[in-house]
């Protein structure tokens, strides 16, 4: 599924596929487009900057007047394609719900659930945008910002808070789960009964693993010798801790439908502070 790491290396290549590339065909399907973004015309422009912020994708045009700005967001289906002109796709183009097309690159997004277009000055008006938390894979993670975030809502579990993508942007379930196991922390456990400095520490394990992940391959937490083992915890159930051999448990939370996998020894249910 999706995480901070792959919209991450999405936007990385679809900016040097198309940053700066004037804008030869522009296709969407089924797009929430407002009214003001309609009237621009972006065949003709450039390709302005091609942004991620967690788990979203932006992308800004230049046009005959106001940048627009193109969002979209992969959940668990979409994906982003780099093609040269005339090169065959890997999937149904039928299934393409945005094209971009340079002179030197085709840039198809395959079923995304979201995808919206406005302009750069109704981007402050999203009703998801603007309230994202910081981006933990990102250069200036601003950790005392997620910090505050967190504390916000001290009642809620730890692996709940995580996933919040307005407390903090970029992790999935998948990345949840690692982090916590290598933090050794239980996942229910409240945000009020956990110190700053632990806060930190599991931020900062699940921003390594982001990292470690943003330059491609299949997504690993666990670096062994054994390539084959690529997780700790995650989808594990009954399999035996690499660390302890007790075997990996999963529950779920409350309003919650990801579940948490974790090692009920490695991980058990810590005193509050």
């Amino acid at each position: 599924m999706p995480e901070g790491d792959t919209i991450f290396r999405t936007a990385t290549i679809l900016r040097r596929a198309l940053a700066g590339r004037v804008v030869t065909g522009f296709e969407l399907v089924a797009p929430k487009i407002t009214h003001a973004a309609s009237r621009r015309r972006i065949v003709g422009g450039t390709v302005k900057a091609v942004e991620s912020n967690g788990k979203h994708l932006m992308i800004t045009f230049t046009t005959d007047g106001e940048d627009v700005v193109l969002h979209t967001h992969m959940r668990m289906t979409g994906q982003w394609h780099v093609y040269r002109p005339g090169e065959r796709w890997w999937f149904a183009p039928t299934k393409a719900r945005v094209v971009i097309r340079t002179d030197a690159y085709v840039a198809p997004c395959e079923t995304p659930p979201v995808v919206e277009l406005m302009t750069a000055s109704e981007v402050a008006m999203h009703p998801v945008v603007p309230e994202l938390g910081p981006d933990v894979i990102a250069d200036d993670f601003a950790e005392d910002e997620a910090v505050r975030r967190l504390r916000a809502q001290p009642d809620r579990e730890i692996a709940t808070a995580l996933l919040d993508q307005r407390t903090v942007s970029g992790i999935g379930n998948e990345i949840k789960n690692e982090a916590l196991f290598l933090a050794r922390m239980w996942p229910w456990t409240k945000v009020a009964d956990l110190d700053d400095a632990t806060l930190r520490r599991v931020l900062a394990v699940s921003r390594d693993l982001l990292r470690r992940n943003r330059d491609g391959g299949p997504r690993r937490t666990r670096f062994a010798l054994d390539r084959r083992q690529l997780v700790w915890v995650q989808e594990r159930t009954g399999r035996p801790c690499y660390e302890c051999g007790a075997p990996i448990e999963w529950g779920y939370h409350p309003n919650e439908f990801r579940r948490s996998w974790y090692c009920p020894t490695c991980q058990h249910a810590s005193q509050p502070v």
